[in-house]
């Protein structure tokens, strides 16, 4: 503002001077050429030299000069200069104005190229000299009125802004008082609030930011009540329920049924994060891990199941998650809460659940074998002779009781294979490698679709409860794989590792991707998973490398007392 109330006030000073300077010369000009005229013509140069002596009282005058017809200095405000020619003198420059100025008989200002000097000339009849064109000559110096035009403006500006330095002094002292100071205040009580500690006065007073803190004050003490009251819910759950800050570097809440589970206090996890991770079995650290990088980089939900090992053995536990973006955090930065329940209890309610199924199809299976199909049997023996003897006979009823015998073979074969179905693998794990050659040659017969198995032995590795439910994984897997993914070959094997058995159900059809939400998979899947779950195993699917298809990878733990033992 300064600067450029300095630049305006400049250029019109100077305006303003340059054209009053103008108007004294042409003034003075006249009235000086009308005087030479008259006292040259009566021959007064005493008189003449008094009206240029009191034409150079104008601090601006250089030179004033009153030179005859023939361009001879007659008057000069320099004395040495009478009587010299025009041109031996510093106004040399205003001949080719002189010039102009005669042949119009009108007066002349003319300023410098550099703007530093101005030249009035104005010309008169010297009658003394055979009425030849006399001229008066003013030279003034630009440079000074407008160096002195400048210092006064800069001299106004100087004042100008100390009167606004002043004001805005002034006026920094009355925000400091009446806005900074308080506002700093209001955010002292906001960067110190914490549930625990106490509620800040509010700043006093009938100005907007009183109204604000006051305002903040009531609105902290709702959230307080409503912390109070969440934490009080927190403590009482014995669900797990704990929140990881979009900010990692702050520590992970858990509430007090994360120590009683855990066995250690929620307090370690501030300089050990990932302490809890140790109890997570080891092959479901890597799923668990996948589910918060996913919360983490985009919002959602999830919902698993993982087991957690305790000194009292393995528990089970549904583990659901979601992630938020926090109010105020930066965006993309998300917040990730969760609620662990524990859920062994209902494991084992399923396993018994399956096992008694297991048990009760077993039991129909061997009831149908020896008593439905031993009946058909001796109704097809019996069926079989009377055809003979009707046919001895040759009596016509001897069709009939053909086509019933017929009928009769192909329901006890029916009947059979339904027992055969409900209980595959006899007491023992030795029938387990016919009974998977036996399902093989049942799907390639049904869906005909080519299906091979192999399998190790494994008789004395797993109990004969779990060599049925290993059964009936490969079943409903390989099952599936014929029915939906449009394959030209199946192959289930079950081979021995270290300290698992290791079955494997491979296609070479659609590739199969099972979605993470329980709700989203079929009544198939979520039954293999029960018994997977049963038998503590786990279960994955990954593309084929390199080509169409899935391997369904199912890792059984093998009896600790048959692991082999170091000599």
């Amino acid at each position: 503002m300064i600067t450029i109330s300095f630049t305006r006030q400049y250029f019109r000073d100077g305006t303003a001077q340059l054209t009053q300077m103008r108007l004294n010369a042409y003034s003075e000009g006249s009235r000086l050429s009308g005087l030479a005229q008259h006292f040259l013509r009566r021959d007064l140069p005493q008189s003449a030299d008094l009206v240029v002596s009191y034409a150079s009282v104008d601090p601006n005058l250089l030179h004033a000069v009153i030179c005859d017809g023939g361009d001879i200095v007659r008057h000069a405000t320099e004395q040495q200069w009478r009587g010299l020619d025009l041109r031996e003198t510093p106004v040399a420059s205003a001949l080719p104005f002189i010039a102009q100025a005669r042949q119009q008989m009108e007066g002349r200002i003319n300023e410098s190229a550099d703007e530093k000097r101005m030249i009035a000339v104005f010309p008169f009849w010297d009658v003394a000299r055979k009425m030849t064109k006399g001229t008066v000559i003013l030279e003034y110096d630009l440079s000074g009125a407008m160096l002195a035009s400048k210092n006064r403006v800069l001299y106004d500006s100087v004042a100008e802004a100390c009167a606004l330095f002043g004001g805005c002094l002034l006026l920094w002292a009355l925000l400091q008082i009446m806005v900074t100071e308080r506002v700093t205040k209001i955010v002292e009580q906001t960067q110190n609030i914490n549930w625990d500690t106490e509620i800040p006065n509010p700043i006093e007073g009938p100005d907007e930011l009183a109204t604000v803190s006051v305002s903040f004050a009531k609105t902290l003490r709702r959230l307080r009540a409503t912390e109070q009251r969440f934490r009080h819910i927190a403590s009482s759950m014995r669900d797990i329920f704990w929140v990881a800050s979009a900010q990692k570097e702050e520590p992970v809440y858990v509430n007090p049924a994360y120590e009683e589970f855990w066995g250690q206090s929620g307090d370690r996890l501030v300089k050990h994060r990932w302490e809890w991770l140790r109890n997570v079995a080891k092959e479901d650290r890597h799923k668990i891990l996948e589910m918060l990088r996913q919360l983490r980089n985009q919002p959602g939900e999830t919902d698993m199941e993982i087991r957690i090992e305790r000194p009292e053995g393995l528990q089970w536990m549904n583990c659901r998650s979601f992630s938020v973006q926090k109010p105020g955090d930066v965006p993309g930065a998300l917040q990730v809460v969760g609620v662990m329940t524990d859920i062994t209890e209902r494991k084992k309610l399923e396993r018994q659940l399956i096992e008694v199924a297991e048990q009760e199809r077993r039991r129909i299976g061997q009831d149908l074998h020896d008593d439905i199909c031993q009946r058909l049997a001796a109704a097809h023996l019996k069926t079989g002779i009377l055809q003979t003897i009707l046919a001895r006979a040759s009596l016509p009823q001897a069709q009939v009781a053909s086509d019933i015998e017929r009928e009769l073979a192909e329901a006890t074969d029916i009947a059979r294979r339904f027992a055969k179905g409900l209980a595959p693998v006899a007491v023992g794990t030795g029938a387990l490698p016919q009974a998977l050659t036996d399902l093989a040659t049942f799907l390639q017969r049904a869906f005909n679709i080519r299906c091979t198995s192999s399998c190790d032995p494994v008789e004395g590795l797993v109990e004969a409860e779990a060599a049925a439910q290993i059964y009936r994984i490969a079943q409903e897997l390989a099952t599936n794989a014929a029915k939906h993914s449009k394959g030209t070959w199946i192959e289930i094997s079950l081979a021995q590792g270290q300290d698992c058995l290791y079955l494997e159900v491979s296609h070479d059809g659609a590739t199969f991707k099972p979605s993470a939400q329980p709700k989203s998979r079929g009544m198939g899947i979520f039954i293999v998973q029960q018994r997977v779950d049963a038998l503590e195993a786990s279960l994955s699917f990954q593309p084929r490398p390199g080509a169409d298809g899935t391997i369904a990878t199912c890792e059984i733990p093998i009896l600790e007392n048959t692991l082999p033992t170091a000599d």
